[in-house]
C-alpha cells in the first residue's frame, strides 16, 4: 500500500509559474518559441497550453491525462531550463591532466594531444562556445544555451581519454573529485 501511495504522487513543479525573464515568448501550432538574449529555441509539445498574465507563463495539458500528469514537473523544468539558457549561457570548465595532454583551437577545430601517436580532431558545432583559458593549453570552457546539448559534448570530450583512478590522469571537470587507488605491492 506505501508504494502504490508513493506512485500516484505528482511532480511539485506542475502548479509553478513561469517567470519570462529577458525572453520574449511565442505559441503557434503547439510550437513553443522562446527568444533571448543568447539565441532562438523552438520546441513541439503535442498536448500542451499555456496561459500568460504580465511576465509569468502557466502551462497546463489540454486532456486530463494520466501520463500527461506525470510529465508536467518534467516539462516545467525544461521550459525553466531553456529561459535560463537564454538569459544567462550554461558553461561547464574541462580539466585536461596529465603529461603532455593539451587542447589548441584552430577556427572551427579542436585538436586534442592526449598521449596517443596522432591528435584527435574535433569539429566544434555552431550551438556550442568554446575557449582556452589557461596558457597550458589544458582547461578549456564549454559555454552553450542548450544544458542538455553542453552535457553532451562534455561527455563526448571526457570520453576521448578514459580517467586513469591509480595515477590521476584523465579529462575532469573542474570540481570534479577522485580518490586514487593504491598500487598493489609484493
Amino acid at each position: 500500500m506505501f508504494f502504490r501511495k508513493r506512485y500516484f504522487k505528482f511532480a511539485r513543479l506542475s502548479n509553478n509559474k513561469l517567470y519570462l525573464f529577458n525572453v520574449f515568448f511565442n505559441f503557434n501550432n503547439f510550437y513553443f518559441e522562446f527568444l533571448g538574449f543568447f539565441g532562438f529555441y523552438r520546441i513541439y509539445f503535442k498536448y500542451f497550453y499555456f496561459f500568460k498574465k504580465n511576465n509569468f507563463l502557466n502551462i497546463f495539458n489540454l486532456k486530463k491525462l494520466f501520463f500527461l500528469k506525470k510529465i508536467m514537473g518534467f516539462f516545467y523544468s525544461y521550459i525553466l531550463n531553456i529561459i535560463n539558457g537564454l538569459t544567462f549561457n550554461y558553461e561547464k570548465i574541462l580539466i585536461f591532466r596529465g603529461l603532455g595532454f593539451k587542447v589548441i583551437l584552430r577556427s572551427f577545430y579542436l585538436y586534442f594531444y592526449l598521449s596517443y601517436s596522432h591528435p584527435v580532431i574535433y569539429r566544434i558545432p555552431p550551438d556550442i562556445f568554446i575557449k582556452i583559458l589557461n596558457s597550458n593549453n589544458n582547461e578549456i570552457s564549454v559555454k552553450s544555451n542548450n544544458k542538455q546539448r553542453l552535457g553532451e559534448i562534455c561527455l563526448i570530450f571526457k570520453r576521448l581519454k578514459k580517467i586513469d583512478i591509480y595515477k590521476g590522469k584523465g579529462i575532469f571537470y573542474k570540481n570534479e573529485k577522485i580518490t586514487l587507488k593504491i598500487f598493489k605491492k609484493k
